[in-house]
């Protein structure tokens, strides 16, 4: 793959300032320079000292100024600034180029095919990022951070991609690593050299050391992810409560625009609306769900059971309830369903003379976090945004400690705790010492696929088909 110079867009569809067409690969200096004509300068403008050596041109990192050229047509396609970045020093580890133009679509296209043409060829999805991989200049999980930094829809997800681009991440499963292979150089000493070590005393010790700095960390990071995975896929809270409690109005709210229809009409709502909002620097996906009663029409049942949908993928509930009415048994079974769930009680319409649900409110509801809310008067919601944030995430952990961002690194940190649980079995249990070494070793490859060092060409081929073409 990296025998060949790929080119591609690197700047986003439309119409802008500046366009960026970027090529990396062993030919993509005399490529580039093939459709590239730069001013010519009498003075070297960097040091006064008289012309730049020809076998010097181009200076890495150095911006040249000049034409964009079309031979076949013989004219010029655009100003444009040209750098380069020699490898291993760059981004992808080869030589990168970069043509910076005026942002139109024909214009970049133009350029694009034009070093097509030249023997450049269209890069892959993440292709520049995979490169990178490969040729050493990041691991997996900085690949993936990149990916996240491009998504990022908060300054807490980009805080989260910046700690794992920066290593965090991949330093924390080092240590591990390390302390991995203490223990199975221990086991190999044992398989190797029976006779000069003391079995039992020697087991004692490696046990020890899986049950004290191997297991805890690993179990530590597993449950960073359970509870820190929202500041990279964004918290999911759904609003569900009776018909006609308020909760269109709610989420009008909480998104600050008119995204729901608000009728005095229970049932409006027959189908979950979602939308998106950040509080506290956290991204939220806001859902609106129909009203959850007994005895609906045929089409309010679908919407229905498009909430219980919604509400079992939920991270918080918002549980509303309305304050001029009694609680009704439907909020009572909704609450049963929502036991196992992180839940806030809203208490909405709170401008309304009569509050008769305080008086209803069974003993066991006293304990569930509780805000109260007017959505017609935009009364309690800054509570409400700050009651979700706190519940969502501790700052402490967030600020201070390598959070485990996605899914594929929690299902690698599994199978490295069980191939760990498994080896301490063995030695519990007078396993063979070569299956306890098999099991080591299992345990060092499992987090070996976090950062890259073992990994299938599927796996590969997964992440970076999640980049755009440029990146």
């Amino acid at each position: 793959m990296t025998n060949h110079t790929i080119a591609a867009i690197s700047t986003p569809a439309g119409y802008g300032g500046i366009g960026i067409i970027k090529l990396s690969g062993p030919d993509a200096i005399p490529i580039s320079l093939s459709v590239f004509k730069p001013r010519p300068v009498s003075t070297d403008q960097r040091t006064d000292k008289g012309p730049c050596p020809e076998d010097a041109f181009p200076v890495s990192r150095h911006f040249y100024y000049g034409h964009v050229v079309d031979d076949n047509l013989d004219r010029h396609i655009d100003e444009a600034l040209f750098v380069v970045m020699r490898g291993p020093r760059s981004y992808t580890g080869e030589d990168v180029v970069e043509i910076q133009t005026h942002s139109g679509p024909f214009v970049l296209k133009t350029i694009l095919t034009a070093l097509i043409q030249k023997g450049a060829r269209i890069a892959d999805p993440g292709e520049f990022t995979r490169r990178a991989f490969l040729n050493g200049r990041m691991d997996l999980t900085q690949a993936e951070a990149v990916i996240d930094i491009i998504n990022a829809r908060s300054a807490r997800s980009i805080d989260l991609a910046m700690s794992l681009v920066a290593g965090g991440l991949k330093q924390e499963i080092e240590c591990l690593r390390d302390s991995i292979w203490t223990v199975l150089s221990f086991v190999e000493a044992l398989i190797d050299f029976p006779d000069d070590m003391d079995g039992e005393s020697d087991a004692a010790a490696m046990i020890s050391s899986l049950e004290k700095q191997v297991i805890p960390q690993i179990q530590t990071l597993i449950t960073r992810y359970d509870e820190q995975h929202f500041l990279r896929d964004g918290l999911k809270v759904v609003i569900a409560g009776g018909p006609n409690v308020g909760k269109s109005s709610l989420m009008n709210r909480l998104i600050n625009k008119e995204r729901s229809i608000v009728t005095d009409i229970p049932g409006t709502t027959r189908d979950f609306i979602e939308e998106s909002f950040t509080a506290k620097g956290v991204s939220i996906a806001l859902t609106d769900t129909a009203g959850i009663r007994d005895n609906p029409d045929s089409v309010e049942r679908i919407g229905i059971e498009k909430s219980w949908e919604a509400i079992s993928e939920a991270d918080i509930v918002l549980l509303t309830l309305d304050a001029g009415k009694a609680i009704h048994v439907n909020d009572l079974s909704l609450f049963e369903r929502l036991a196992n769930k992180k839940m806030i009680i809203v208490i909405n319409k709170t401008d309304l003379p009569d509050d008769h649900i305080l008086l209803s409110l069974p003993k066991e509801w006293v304990s569930i976090e509780t805000v109260r809310i007017s959505a017609l008067y935009n009364l309690g919601i800054d509570d409400l945004k700050e009651k979700i944030a706190q519940m969502s995430f501790s700052s402490e952990v967030c600020s201070e400690q390598n959070i485990v961002p996605n899914l594929r690194h929690k299902q690698c940190l599994e199978k490295s705790l069980q191939s760990i649980e498994d080896a301490r079995s063995g030695f519990l249990n007078s396993i063979p010492i070569e299956m306890v070494s098999i099991d080591l070793r299992s345990a060092m490859d499992a987090l070996s696929e976090i950062t890259g060092e073992v990994v299938k060409p599927d796996i590969l081929d997964a992440i970076f088909s999640r980049f755009c073409i440029g990146k």
